[in-house]
């Protein structure tokens, strides 16, 4: 009897043995994950045209002309309005569908451009364009936002 026990408690310390000795559960290369996918960034190149609002209460709407080069996500070019709006270059990036930089205007700070490009056409939203005075800054034109279609 005693020899059957030795022999069942030995038969259970191996198989734990070998149980332990397995590889567990916490493989890192049996891990599953999704592949990782990229969105092209929207083509954005050519003229886009439409109305310019600003966000000065005495300022009607405007004509507004946005031209833009891209190469690949970097987006370069010109944004023109008649009236109460900036003048100046444009440089950013385009993201997805979002189109995201600046409005340059010599001399000034601000004029963050954020956008949503549709299927249809482009919305945007321009931030103040300041100058820096000895006496604070001046807002030299204001933010504002545009509906633009090539």
């Amino acid at each position: 009897m005693r020899t059957a026990r030795r022999k069942a408690f030995l038969a259970g310390f191996v198989a734990a043995g070998v149980l332990a000795a397995l590889p567990g559960c916490k493989d890192s290369s049996n891990m599953v994950t999704s592949p990782t996918t990229t969105v092209a960034p929207a083509g954005v190149s050519g003229t886009w045209t439409g109305t310019y609002r600003s966000d000065m209460m005495n300022c009607a709407s405007a004509p507004v002309t946005l031209t833009l080069q891209q190469s690949g996500a970097n987006v370069t070019g010109t944004f023109t309005t008649s009236s109460c709006g900036p003048n100046g270059s444009f440089r950013g990036t385009v993201q997805g569908s979002q189109l995201v930089g600046a409005v340059e205007m010599l001399g000034c700070t601000g004029g963050a451009v954020n956008g949503q490009i549709g299927p249809s056409g482009m919305s945007i939203t321009v931030g103040d364009l300041y100058r820096p005075l000895v006496t604070g800054t001046q807002v030299v034109a204001a933010g504002g936002g545009a509906s633009l279609n090539r």
